[in-house]
Parts: structure tokens; C-alpha cells; sequence
């Protein structure tokens, strides 16, 4: 960046430079946006842009960093619990909060991750919630000996379904809150997805 954004009229700035910008990516082709018609939606000058950002990639590229940083922090296990100590009314707090920071990103997730996909941002999204999963194997303390299949697969499995329920929601205009998407991830992660249990031929 050109410039360190400790002021916050630079902040409020930069916000509804970033703001104006997915507006525009969702409603138009993305080739037809110019700096001139982001600082229009954006209610700002083209000085106050160039203060902020060189260019359009710039601009992008911050626009990822910043989401994918706050990600990284929901998804950071800071009080981990073995598998034997969650009670069936216990929900991970990161699981809660990964939906809470789509809710407050929600028009970045829109544009980036379902309307108009980016596939730098989706594979970087991918990776952060692959590396909670597996950290969250870890503390749980829980052995590849204790798993149904190998641990490869259940990462690659959980971390699909995971990134597939964040599309769905986006979808569905965020049908449930937060907590009751925390709350049925956990669930179906734990017992599948059917009510009664399946009684195999033999």
C-alpha cells in the first residue's frame, strides 16, 4: 500500500472505496469498471482514491487480504477442548464465529464467492478453513485411530462441506443465524444427516 491507514477518514475512505467496488462487480461485467465509476458509486474523489490505492488490482488485492486475515483470526482455536469434553449443547466458538464474519462480510462473499467467483479467493478460503479443520482434529486430541476413515480424507470431506454450506447459505439469503448454521454443521458433522439411524442389509 501507498500509505499506512491509521486515520480514520482514510478508513471510512477505503471502506467505501471497497464497498463501491463489490457493488459494482455484482451488478456489471467486471471489464466495464473504471476508477473513475468506483469513485462515483463510492461518493469519493479520484486524489482520495490514488491516496489510498494505485490501481484497481491494488485495490483487489487488499480487499482480499483484509477478509481473509479476519477469517484466519475466526478460525483460530484459542480454547481448545478434547472430543470427550464437548457437550451436546456446546458449539465451537470458531464455528459460530466463521459465520458471524460472512455475516459482516457478506457483500465480499457474495460477489467473490458465489455471484462472480474468484478462484484466488475461494482456493485462499479453502486453505484457511483445510488448516481449522485440521487443527481442530489436533486438539481434540482426537487419533487417525479413532476416525472412520483415514485422516486425509475426512479433512479434504469436512472442509468441502464446510466451504459447500457457506455457498448454500449465501443462497438461501442467510435462512438461519449464525449460531443455528454453527449449531447444524455440528449436528450433521456428528450424526449424518438422517433421522433415524440406517440399518444396512447384511
Amino acid at each position: 500500500m501507498w500509505v499506512e491507514r491509521k486515520d480514520p477518514r482514510q478508513v471510512h475512505s477505503m471502506k467505501k472505496i471497497q464497498r463501491a467496488y463489490l457493488s459494482l462487480m455484482l451488478k456489471e461485467n467486471e471489464k466495464s469498471i473504471t476508477i473513475q465509476r468506483i469513485c462515483q458509486e463510492a461518493h469519493v474523489t479520484r486524489p482520495t482514491f490514488y491516496k489510498l490505492y494505485k490501481d484497481i488490482l491494488e485495490l483487489r488485492i487488499d480487499l482480499h487480504n483484509a477478509i481473509l486475515n479476519d477469517l484466519r483470526q475466526s478460525l483460530t482455536i484459542t480454547h481448545p477442548k478434547r472430543i470427550d469434553e464437548l457437550r451436546s449443547e456446546d458449539l465451537p466458538e470458531n464455528m459460530v464465529a466463521l459465520f458471524e464474519h460472512i455475516i459482516q462480510n457478506q457483500l465480499a462473499y457474495e460477489v467473490m464467492l458465489v455471484y462472480k467467483p474468484d478462484d484466488l479467493f475461494i482456493q485462499e478460503v479453502k486453505n484457511i478453513i483445510r488448516h481449522y479443520v485440521e487443527d481442530g482434529i489436533r486438539v481434540s486430541q482426537t487419533s487417525e485411530e479413532g476416525l472412520r476413515m483415514e485422516m486425509s480424507f475426512v479433512i479434504a470431506y469436512t472442509t468441502g462441506a464446510y466451504l459447500e454450506s457457506i455457498v448454500w447459505w449465501v443462497r438461501s439469503n442467510y435462512k438461519y443465524s449464525a449460531v443455528t448454521m454453527a449449531s447444524k454443521l455440528l449436528e450433521i458433522s456428528f450424526h449424518g444427516p438422517y433421522k433415524n439411524p440406517i440399518l444396512w442389509n447384511k
